[in-house]
């Protein structure tokens, strides 16, 4: 066998082996990327729902009485009465 014929063996075995290996890498890369996809994917699913609870809290406190019942059944507030001024006269 001639020298050309070992180098093109050597040179294909080489080649081969390094086309396994990028293939291999580039394989670990896009699972990981997919697997960071399906995170965020579920990260935000949860920031909506948070989202969404969020919105409806908010229409919840929208009118005025609503606060003021939240206030009275939570913080045991109530509103003050009314004062009179009470005038002397002399």
């Amino acid at each position: 066998m001639s020298n050309f014929k070992i180098y093109m063996i050597i040179f294909l075995i080489i080649s081969n082996i390094s086309l396994s290996f990028g293939i291999v890498w580039l394989e670990h890369l896009n699972r990981s990327q997919f697997r960071e996809l399906q995170f965020l994917s579920n990260q935000k699913y949860i920031l909506k729902t948070e989202w969404r609870k969020a919105r409806v809290e908010k229409g919840k406190y929208d009118s005025l009485s609503m606060i003021e019942k939240a206030a009275q059944e939570e913080l045991k507030m109530f509103v003050p009465k009314k004062r009179t001024l009470i005038t002397i006269n002399e």
